[in-house]
């Protein structure tokens, strides 16, 4: 209740600020990476990075609750992407204004702060030279973004999630590794993306089109009881199928405006 007295702003602010904090307070354990709440030891620059994620991903939603149209719900978390930015489906070296498709204003509004390690030691098919001169980049972030660029949609219209909203990686090999969730981890996951909708809901007067990006994200909305539709996701060679796939579910979505107007 007592946001209600709150400018309409202020109380969107708060709002998102409780959901930052929220999903920061979630403690996960060895082998689920929490990017909002845990300190990478090895490979972040500093023990603030969690901080800096924290703002990074308070600054993507305040620019798109009140106006997405669209919300694109991936598998999980990568170490090339949010692992180190702190927004799905993005990776660091497009918030430092290093990516030639998307810049950090479209993303953030202003440019973002680095948070893996300058001195990165290189390592074949990790860290290269440019990972280390320019940050981290994540090929399926890339794809995604250019399916929002090709399809003529503003940036604020759409919203990455992932259907588990932390970092899976094999505890045998570190954190800069991925694998699929488990099933324990995609049922926890289920609560955070629920409070995800619910804050959307509430601040946009209704749920925007849903895209399950892959079979994971397909269960957990499934599962949830919305509806949606369905795309492969870009990882593994099927970028065409993904962009294919999203090229005639906005154009359904455009045909369907049109229709109803």
């Amino acid at each position: 209740m007592a946001d209600a007295a709150l400018p309409v702003d202020r109380a969107r602010e708060e709002a998102v600020r409780r959901f930052v904090c929220f999903l920061s307070g979630i403690q996960t354990p060895p082998g689920l990476f929490n990017p909002w709440r845990d300190v990478d030891p090895a490979y972040d620059a500093h023990r603030r990075a969690p901080a800096v994620r924290r703002a990074h991903l308070f600054l993507y939603l305040l620019r798109r609750v009140p106006r997405v149209e669209w919300l694109w719900v991936g598998e999980a978390l990568g170490y090339r992407g949010a692992h180190f930015s702190g927004v799905p489906f993005t990776s660091e070296r497009m918030l430092l204004g290093h990516h030639p498709l998307i810049g950090p204003e479209a993303i953030l509004g202003r440019r973002g702060r680095r948070t893996s390690r300058t001195d990165l030691s290189l390592i074949p098919g990790k860290i290269s030279p440019a990972t280390r001169a320019f940050g981290f980049a994540e090929v399926s972030a890339t794809v995604v973004w250019r399916a929002v660029r090709e399809n003529g949609l503003p940036p604020e219209a759409v919203l990455f999630f992932s259907a588990v909203p932390f970092h899976p990686y094999d505890v045998r090999k570190g954190t800069l590794s991925n694998r699929p969730p488990k099933r324990a981890e995609i049922e926890r996951g289920r609560d955070v993306l629920a409070a995800l909708l619910q804050l959307i809901e509430r601040q946009r007067g209704g749920l925007p089109r849903l895209v399950a990006v892959g079979n994971v994200a397909e269960a957990q909305l499934r599962t949830l009881g919305l509806p949606y539709e369905k795309t492969a996701h870009p990882a593994q060679g099927n970028a065409g199928r993904f962009l294919a796939g999203m090229r005639r579910i906005v154009a359904a979505g455009a045909a369907k405006i049109d229709k109803e107007r």
